[in-house]
């Protein structure tokens, strides 16, 4: 249900997360051990820096940290910067205007209810 991007910043946060009593992660080393694509990978944390979600340090026993406790980062915070969240309250015939008459209209809605529950009520801290 998440884009492949906003999955991938998840596996970052939670392995940053995951590593927060060490110092700072490498990009490069997320990018192995997720096994996410190393430039794709430097976008992603780029725009969660830029967010206020990750912090960077250059240099010699620079990397990757979070800016925030993991418990008060919400999947949410990290998933609408790479897919609009109200995805998941779409047509799941993908019409741009849901009338809501089709017959699996009741059994989608509550789904994308629920998903979009779990990405508001469940934190980074909670990933690892």
């Amino acid at each position: 249900m998440l884009s492949q991007t906003a999955a991938y910043a998840m596996r970052a946060m939670g392995y940053i997360a995951a590593h927060e009593d060490s110092s700072p992660v490498l990009a490069r080393t997320i990018a192995t051990e997720m096994k996410i694509p190393q430039n794709y990978l430097s976008k992603i944390v780029n725009r969660l820096v830029h967010a206020g979600l990750l912090r960077s340090i250059r240099g010699t026993g620079g990397g990757f940290f979070l800016a925030k406790d993991a418990k008060d980062i919400h999947f949410i915070d990290v998933a609408s910067l790479f897919m609009d969240s109200s995805d998941f309250n779409t047509c799941f015939l993908g019409l741009h205007e849901c009338d809501k008459s089709c017959k699996l209209h009741d059994r989608w809605a509550p789904i994308g209810e629920q998903a979009l529950k779990l990405l508001k009520e469940t934190t980074i801290d909670q990933l690892m």
